[in-house]
């Protein structure tokens, strides 16, 4: 106990000073904060003028408007733009997490950070025009337990323990534990209008799959499932004149057309049907979007460069699944994807490997053999798990399976992988061990990827791999996802700079076993379960590198997920009719900063206008 309290008493002298009432967060203090009050944000034109609109394509159909409840897919642009969270997160390359008010007006965070007060703003508002109050934040907080309520929120909150009314416009946030990053992890809980979707006898899934009433800048204007969803900005919006809101949400209405073809989303953007889109292929990108309107100037073809960090792409192995609980197994199929073929024949050198689960990040990206408190981390964690920890993760340097040698030798390691763990070839060439085939499918929700994974499983085919691929429709493959029922699909899992409790919902044994989590591989690993709670509970920037560098490197070595690539900078597609602030947020997407902070304008829009009309170049 006494070595417990000096622990503590060490922790919290290491802390950045708690001020009083203060109008933002920063998980490393008040100095943390590079805004001031009253201040807009650097990314930002205070005066863009309001108006016109934004038409943009989403690939699939939604089935709700709910984007908090388990089952459906939900409309796009619904659950940012309908609905708000207490605080707004800064999208500053140099504010690695800070947050400042929105629906609150300031927020005081307690000497010990085991419980955090939020003073609401007394002027906001749902859309129905019922004003937001203390009520609407404690409902919001207790109905993610509700079993429809989508699960990753409840992962991701698990740590606060209740919410406590103070008075109308008070609530006290109390934290079942110290978490540095919990207190802005409240700051991102979603409020919903109690009087709403507190109904007594309403199902929060089903009863509300067809409402949204938020507080947000846009309420639903008109929908229709699987077509198209309309969103119009709320001309009299409570938070229109806050500092963090100047020059943002300009467009009159933002509408999403709804494509179920990716070849026909394509054609309908270069025959003007929608006005903005991120290229995510590699192929389309280096052979379309060239022709004569690009050269008249009429759309814009753009590499914007970003900072994020890259993160994980992969063809994820479901663990679920028997063949893949063998780790020689998962490398030898690793093994089998030839990264340097498919980015010069398919990609046209466009991409980097990834390599690791942090990588574009040097701060976090684990490189290198492990040394320091890395390495003693690794070890401790072997001698109390050592199933869990391969002794490679100790004395190797992290990385894609094979990565820069020729595919020849991969696929010979490959075979003598298999042979070594008992898969021995059959008559029709594919191996087998105690009666089960070394099969499995491969399903995708994008066409544009077989072409990549046709390349994989014939190499598969050659160390007696036997993989099929099936390609099905959203609805169908989010049902897939959410239920964990597939051998392989392709993964994402994007890091921010201040990893925390959304590790959890990645690769903890409990997320493994939660439906609706992005656990897709069903990790269950008690070393990564402990480092994933060490992150979570880092007092030091320090110390959660270090975790995180030691849970890269697990992760990397255990060869759940064949590598994909990443790229430094978004490709971006845009009807030349806007205008925009002179800095990029990089560390938002560029599609959501064109809804966010881009603006319709006028001049710009007639000229492309007269100059189609006359079939003639832009000035």
């Amino acid at each position: 106990m006494k070595k417990l309290l000096l622990t503590l008493a060490a922790l919290l002298w290491a802390l950045p000073a708690i001020a009083g009432p203060s109008h933002g967060l920063s998980l490393y203090g008040p100095q943390g904060l590079k805004y001031k009050p009253g201040e807009p944000y650097a990314y930002a034109n205070p005066a863009a003028p309001k108006g016109g609109q934004l038409v943009l394509a989403d690939f699939g159909a939604f089935t709700k408007l709910n984007p908090f409840s388990l089952k459906g897919v939900p409309a796009p642009g619904v659950g940012s733009l309908v609905f708000q969270t207490p605080m707004d997160s800064s999208n500053d390359d140099d504010e690695p997490f800070s947050q400042y008010s929105s629906l609150v007006e300031s927020v005081e965070l307690a000497e010990d950070r085991l419980s955090l007060t939020y003073h609401l703003n007394k002027a906001a508002r749902f859309s129905d025009g019922k004003p937001v109050t203390a009520d609407d934040f404690v409902f919001s907080f207790e109905v993610v337990q509700d079993p429809e309520y989508h699960p990753f929120y409840k992962q991701y909150f698990k740590d606060i323990a209740r919410v406590e009314k103070i008075d109308a416009h008070t609530v006290k946030y109390h934290f079942a534990l110290f978490n540095q990053e919990l207190p802005l992890i409240t700051g991102q809980m979603t409020i919903f209008p109690k009087h709403i979707y507190g109904q007594a006898g309403k199902s929060f899934g089903s009863d509300f799959d067809n409402m949204a009433v938020g507080s947000g800048p846009y309420i639903v204007e008109k929908y229709e499932f699987g077509k198209f969803i309309t969103l119009k900005r709320d001309p009299d919006w409570w938070g229109r004149n806050l500092p963090i809101n100047r020059g943002r949400y300009n467009f009159d209405s933002i509408t999403y057309k709804i494509y179920l073809d990716p070849i026909a989303m394509r054609e309908a953007f270069k025959g003007g049907d929608f006005d903005a889109e991120m290229i995510n292929s590699s192929r389309d990108w280096a052979l379309d979007y060239k022709g004569d309107f690009v050269k008249k100037g009429y759309y814009v073809r753009e590499e914007v460069p970003h900072q994020r960090v890259a993160g994980m792409q992969g063809y994820a192995m479901n663990l679920r699944n028997p063949i893949f609980q063998s780790r020689k197994v998962r490398a030898a199929i690793a093994l089998a994807f030839d990264f340097e073929w498919s980015n010069s024949n398919l990609f046209y050198g466009q991409y980097t490997r990834n390599e690791v689960y942090f990588d574009n990040n040097p701060e976090m990206k684990a490189s290198g053999a492990p040394k320091g408190e890395v390495l003693a981390l690794l070890s401790e964690l072997r001698k109390k798990f050592p199933g869990d920890v391969p002794r490679t993760a100790l004395t190797k340097p992290p990385g894609a399976p094979g990565q820069g040698q020729p595919l020849e030798k991969n696929l010979a390691l490959a075979n003598a992988l298999l042979d070594s763990d008992g898969w021995k070839i059959g008559a029709d060439g594919v191996r087998e061990k105690e009666g089960k085939k070394l099969q499995f499918l491969q399903i995708l929700v994008s066409p544009a990827f077989e072409r990549i994974s046709e390349p994989f499983k014939n190499n598969l085919k050659k160390i007696g791999v036997d993989m099929d691929i099936k390609v099905v429709q959203v609805a169908e493959y989010e049902e897939k996802l959410r239920n964990f029922k597939y051998d392989m699909v392709v993964a994402s899992y994007p890091q921010s700079r201040s990893p925390g409790n959304e590790q959890r919902n990645m690769w903890s044994s409990q997320a493994a076993d939660t439906p609706g989590s992005r656990n897709l591989m069903g990790i269950r690993n008690a070393a990564i379960d402990e480092l994933t709670e060490k992150i979570v509970q880092a007092a030091t920037r320090e110390e959660l590198v270090v975790c995180i560098q030691a849970l890269d490197r697990i992760l990397s070595h255990q060869y759940y997920i064949v590598p994909h690539w990443y790229i430094a900078y978004d490709r971006l597609v845009y009807w030349n009719r806007f205008s925009r602030p002179r800095v990029n947020a990089s560390q938002n997407p560029v599609l959501g900063n064109i809804i966010e902070w881009w603006w319709w304008d006028e001049a710009k829009a007639a000229r492309l206008e007269k100059a189609r009309a006359e079939g003639k170049p832009l000035d």
